[in-house]
């Protein structure tokens, strides 16, 4: 049986990364943090393992320079699902996955 996440998705399998790829991810990058779901407050959140672990405190407008691997999660993990009501062909209404929204955007900048 195929393994799900904590909305009931199916979760898509991990596969190994390559030595690019690792280092493509922990490259860093100049961003500005935009918090998309409370304007103006600042983000304060732990990121990484035993080996790389770092508090980040993150205030909404302001340039950052973060590894591609903490916008990455920024933007794809942070993010809030959205449900619909609609009947199931029973008559029954049944709460449906739309999509999601995102709670946090980071814009690379350059130069």
């Amino acid at each position: 049986m195929a393994k799900r996440n904590s909305f009931g998705v199916e979760a898509i399998p991990e596969k190994k990364m390559t030595e690019k790829e690792k280092n493509w991810l922990d490259e860093e990058i100049d961003v500005e943090f935009y918090n998309l779901e409370e304007p103006g407050v600042f983000l304060k959140f732990p990121f990484g393992g035993t080996k790389k672990f770092k508090n980040y405190t993150l205030i909404h407008g302001a340039r950052y320079k973060l590894a591609r691997r903490v916008v990455k999660h920024l933007e794809e993990n942070c993010r809030t699902p959205m449900y619909k009501w609609q009947p199931n062909g029973q008559g029954v209404m049944q709460k449906t996955l739309t999509g999601f929204k995102p709670r946090f955007q980071c814009r690379q900048v350059f130069a």
